[in-house]
Protein backbone atom coordinates (compact mmCIF):
# COMPACT_ATOMS: atom_id res chain seq x y z
CA UNK A 1 0.00 0.00 0.00
CA UNK A 2 1.31 3.72 -0.79
CA UNK A 3 2.62 6.05 1.90
CA UNK A 4 -0.19 9.08 1.94
CA UNK A 5 1.05 10.30 5.22
CA UNK A 6 3.76 11.40 7.95
CA UNK A 7 3.63 11.50 11.69
CA UNK A 8 6.22 13.16 13.44
CA UNK A 9 7.79 13.49 17.04
CA UNK A 10 8.46 16.85 17.95
CA UNK A 11 11.04 16.85 20.98
CA UNK A 12 14.67 16.07 19.90
CA UNK A 13 13.03 15.12 15.92
CA UNK A 14 11.83 18.25 14.79
CA UNK A 15 13.13 20.67 17.58
CA UNK A 16 15.51 20.61 20.36
CA UNK A 17 16.87 22.75 23.74
CA UNK A 18 20.78 22.71 22.34
CA UNK A 19 21.22 25.61 25.43
CA UNK A 20 19.19 25.70 28.27
CA UNK A 21 19.27 28.87 30.70
CA UNK A 22 21.05 28.60 33.62
CA UNK A 23 19.17 26.51 36.61
CA UNK A 24 19.14 29.75 38.40
CA UNK A 25 17.29 31.42 36.08
CA UNK A 26 15.14 29.23 35.64
CA UNK A 27 14.20 28.80 39.54
CA UNK A 28 13.84 32.47 39.62
CA UNK A 29 11.52 32.77 36.81
CA UNK A 30 9.13 30.04 38.12
CA UNK A 31 9.09 31.84 41.57
CA UNK A 32 8.40 34.85 39.95
CA UNK A 33 5.49 33.60 38.08
CA UNK A 34 4.04 31.48 40.60
CA UNK A 35 4.50 34.35 43.62
CA UNK A 36 2.74 36.82 41.50
CA UNK A 37 -0.53 34.23 40.57
CA UNK A 38 -1.04 33.52 44.02
CA UNK A 39 -0.60 37.56 45.20
CA UNK A 40 -3.44 38.10 42.69
CA UNK A 41 -5.50 35.78 44.33
CA UNK A 42 -4.31 37.98 47.80
CA UNK A 43 -2.35 34.44 49.22
CA UNK A 44 1.17 35.22 50.13
CA UNK A 45 3.54 32.71 49.79
CA UNK A 46 5.27 31.61 52.66
CA UNK A 47 6.76 28.20 54.79
CA UNK A 48 5.65 25.94 52.38
CA UNK A 49 4.01 27.81 49.61
CA UNK A 50 8.21 28.95 48.86
CA UNK A 51 8.66 25.46 47.72
CA UNK A 52 5.59 25.06 45.50
CA UNK A 53 7.66 25.53 42.27
CA UNK A 54 10.02 22.52 42.96
CA UNK A 55 7.26 20.35 44.34
CA UNK A 56 5.22 20.58 40.91
CA UNK A 57 8.27 19.79 39.02
CA UNK A 58 9.11 17.12 41.20
CA UNK A 59 5.73 15.55 40.90
CA UNK A 60 5.41 16.28 36.96
CA UNK A 61 9.06 14.33 36.33
CA UNK A 62 7.45 10.90 38.78
CA UNK A 63 3.96 10.92 36.77
CA UNK A 64 5.59 11.00 33.47
CA UNK A 65 8.58 8.06 34.60
CA UNK A 66 5.74 6.34 36.44
CA UNK A 67 3.62 6.28 33.02
CA UNK A 68 5.94 5.45 30.45
CA UNK A 69 7.75 2.44 32.61
CA UNK A 70 3.72 1.25 33.07
CA UNK A 71 0.51 1.74 31.49
CA UNK A 72 1.28 4.99 29.28
CA UNK A 73 -2.44 6.68 30.96
CA UNK A 74 -1.18 10.01 30.96
CA UNK A 75 -1.76 12.29 33.97
CA UNK A 76 -4.06 14.70 34.16
CA UNK A 77 -1.84 17.58 35.16
CA UNK A 78 -3.77 20.45 36.34
CA UNK A 79 -5.54 17.95 38.91
CA UNK A 80 -2.09 16.57 39.63
CA UNK A 81 -0.74 20.73 40.59
CA UNK A 82 -4.26 20.70 42.52
CA UNK A 83 -3.13 17.97 44.63
CA UNK A 84 0.37 19.31 45.13
CA UNK A 85 -1.22 22.65 46.82
CA UNK A 86 -3.83 20.72 48.92
CA UNK A 87 -0.89 18.94 50.34
CA UNK A 88 0.72 22.31 51.66
CA UNK A 89 -3.05 23.92 52.52
CA UNK A 90 -3.85 25.69 49.65
CA UNK A 91 -7.51 24.25 48.16
CA UNK A 92 -7.70 25.18 44.73
CA UNK A 93 -10.50 25.37 42.01
CA UNK A 94 -10.05 23.56 38.83
CA UNK A 95 -9.92 26.87 37.26
CA UNK A 96 -7.10 28.04 39.74
CA UNK A 97 -5.44 24.92 39.43
CA UNK A 98 -5.20 25.39 35.77
CA UNK A 99 -3.69 28.42 36.40
CA UNK A 100 -1.11 27.62 38.28
CA UNK A 101 -0.29 25.03 35.88
CA UNK A 102 -0.06 27.36 33.12
CA UNK A 103 2.45 29.67 35.46
CA UNK A 104 4.91 26.85 36.42
CA UNK A 105 5.52 26.10 32.54
CA UNK A 106 7.75 28.32 31.32
CA UNK A 107 7.58 27.54 27.73
CA UNK A 108 9.85 26.74 25.07
CA UNK A 109 11.05 30.21 24.06
CA UNK A 110 12.08 30.92 27.37
CA UNK A 111 14.02 27.39 27.89
CA UNK A 112 15.48 28.15 24.08
CA UNK A 113 13.84 25.88 22.05
CA UNK A 114 14.76 25.61 18.64
CA UNK A 115 14.22 23.48 15.28
CA UNK A 116 16.50 21.42 13.97
CA UNK A 117 18.84 22.01 10.94
CA UNK A 118 16.61 21.03 7.69
CA UNK A 119 12.94 20.73 9.68
CA UNK A 120 11.32 23.32 7.60
CA UNK A 121 12.85 22.63 4.53
CA UNK A 122 12.01 19.23 4.36
CA UNK A 123 8.25 19.64 5.71
CA UNK A 124 7.96 22.05 2.63
CA UNK A 125 9.66 19.08 0.37
CA UNK A 126 7.06 16.36 1.47
CA UNK A 127 4.06 18.71 1.83
CA UNK A 128 4.79 19.76 -1.89
CA UNK A 129 4.50 16.40 -3.20
CA UNK A 130 1.21 15.57 -1.88
CA UNK A 131 1.78 13.60 1.62
CA UNK A 132 -0.14 14.49 4.40
CA UNK A 133 1.68 15.52 7.68
CA UNK A 134 0.93 15.19 11.13
CA UNK A 135 2.48 15.15 14.36
CA UNK A 136 2.35 13.07 17.79
CA UNK A 137 3.70 14.03 21.05
CA UNK A 138 4.29 13.11 24.31
CA UNK A 139 4.14 16.05 26.20
CA UNK A 140 2.67 17.15 29.75
CA UNK A 141 1.78 20.48 28.13
CA UNK A 142 -0.80 21.08 25.51
CA UNK A 143 -3.86 22.96 24.94
CA UNK A 144 -4.06 26.23 23.13
CA UNK A 145 -1.00 27.68 24.81
CA UNK A 146 1.35 24.85 23.41
CA UNK A 147 0.05 25.07 19.74
CA UNK A 148 0.62 29.01 20.18
CA UNK A 149 4.26 27.62 20.83
CA UNK A 150 4.08 25.41 17.42
CA UNK A 151 2.48 28.03 15.35
CA UNK A 152 5.45 30.38 16.62
CA UNK A 153 8.08 28.01 15.16
CA UNK A 154 6.49 28.02 11.69
CA UNK A 155 5.40 24.46 12.20
CA UNK A 156 1.77 24.52 12.76
CA UNK A 157 1.10 24.89 8.86
CA UNK A 158 2.49 21.96 7.91
CA UNK A 159 0.38 19.67 10.40
CA UNK A 160 -3.33 18.50 9.58
CA UNK A 161 -3.10 17.04 12.91
CA UNK A 162 -1.36 17.93 16.11
CA UNK A 163 -2.20 14.69 18.83
CA UNK A 164 -0.49 15.55 22.19
CA UNK A 165 -0.61 13.16 25.34
CA UNK A 166 -1.51 14.96 27.97
CA UNK A 167 -5.10 16.44 26.00
CA UNK A 168 -5.68 12.80 24.85
CA UNK A 169 -4.95 10.85 28.14
CA UNK A 170 -2.55 8.27 26.34
CA UNK A 171 1.48 8.24 25.59
CA UNK A 172 3.30 6.73 23.30
CA UNK A 173 3.96 3.92 22.81
CA UNK A 174 0.12 3.31 23.56
CA UNK A 175 -1.26 2.45 20.70
CA UNK A 176 -4.43 4.92 20.83
CA UNK A 177 -2.13 7.91 20.47
CA UNK A 178 -1.03 6.95 17.22
CA UNK A 179 -5.00 4.97 16.32
CA UNK A 180 -6.36 8.49 17.04
CA UNK A 181 -3.93 10.69 15.31
CA UNK A 182 -4.29 8.36 12.16
CA UNK A 183 -8.41 8.44 12.57
CA UNK A 184 -7.76 12.33 12.74
CA UNK A 185 -6.05 12.41 9.01
CA UNK A 186 -8.20 9.74 7.53
CA UNK A 187 -5.09 7.01 6.93
CA UNK A 188 -4.24 3.60 7.87
CA UNK A 189 -0.78 2.83 9.44
CA UNK A 190 -0.19 0.57 6.03
CA UNK A 191 -0.27 4.28 4.11
CA UNK A 192 1.76 5.54 6.86
CA UNK A 193 5.09 6.51 8.31
CA UNK A 194 6.14 7.63 11.73
CA UNK A 195 9.80 9.66 12.10
CA UNK A 196 11.11 9.83 16.02
CA UNK A 197 13.95 9.65 17.77
CA UNK A 198 12.73 7.21 20.24
CA UNK A 199 13.30 3.30 19.58
CA UNK A 200 10.90 2.35 21.93
CA UNK A 201 7.85 4.98 21.73
CA UNK A 202 8.15 5.64 18.00
CA UNK A 203 9.73 3.09 15.98
CA UNK A 204 8.48 -0.17 18.09
CA UNK A 205 4.86 1.37 18.81
CA UNK A 206 4.52 2.20 15.29
CA UNK A 207 5.54 -0.90 13.65
CA UNK A 208 3.57 -2.61 15.71
CA UNK A 209 0.35 -0.91 14.42
CA UNK A 210 2.16 -1.56 10.50
CA UNK A 211 3.77 1.68 9.82
CA UNK A 212 6.64 2.36 8.60
CA UNK A 213 9.09 3.41 10.86
CA UNK A 214 11.48 5.83 10.41
CA UNK A 215 14.27 6.44 13.89
CA UNK A 216 16.42 9.97 13.81
CA UNK A 217 19.20 8.55 15.49
CA UNK A 218 19.92 11.40 18.34
CA UNK A 219 23.80 12.08 18.72
CA UNK A 220 24.13 10.64 22.04
CA UNK A 221 20.74 8.10 21.97
CA UNK A 222 19.76 6.69 24.91
CA UNK A 223 18.49 3.59 23.55
CA UNK A 224 20.45 0.89 21.84
CA UNK A 225 19.39 -0.77 18.76
CA UNK A 226 19.84 -4.29 20.36
CA UNK A 227 16.17 -5.70 19.66
CA UNK A 228 14.24 -3.04 17.37
CA UNK A 229 14.36 -2.88 13.55
CA UNK A 230 13.73 0.15 12.28
CA UNK A 231 13.03 0.43 8.47
CA UNK A 232 15.23 3.52 7.79
CA UNK A 233 17.99 5.24 10.12
CA UNK A 234 18.85 8.69 9.59
CA UNK A 235 21.20 10.88 10.66
CA UNK A 236 19.62 14.39 9.68
CA UNK A 237 16.60 15.49 8.84
CA UNK A 238 17.67 16.20 5.16
CA UNK A 239 18.05 12.31 4.66
CA UNK A 240 14.35 11.85 5.05
CA UNK A 241 12.89 12.84 1.78
CA UNK A 242 15.37 10.97 0.09
CA UNK A 243 14.44 7.36 1.38
CA UNK A 244 13.01 4.62 -0.84
CA UNK A 245 9.42 5.04 0.94
CA UNK A 246 9.30 8.78 -0.70
CA UNK A 247 10.41 7.96 -4.34
CA UNK A 248 8.26 8.60 -6.89
CA UNK A 249 5.94 6.43 -7.94
CA UNK A 250 5.06 4.94 -4.40
CA UNK A 251 3.13 7.78 -3.53
CA UNK A 252 -0.76 7.42 -3.54
CA UNK A 253 -2.96 9.79 -5.67
CA UNK A 254 -5.79 9.37 -3.34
Amino acid sequence: MAIRAVLFDLGDTLWHFPVLPPREKIRNETVRRIFTLLRSWDIEPTDELRFLGRDIRLAVVKAERTAYDGDCISAHYPTLIGQIAASKGLELSPERAEQLWHAWNLGGIFLGRRLLDGAIEMLEALRDRGYTLGSVTNRSYGGPKFLEEVDELGLGQFFDEITISCDLGYMKPHRKIFEHALNALGVEPEETVMVGDSLRADVAAAQALGMTAIWLRPPNPREELDGYRPDFVVEELREIEQLSCFRPGTQSSA
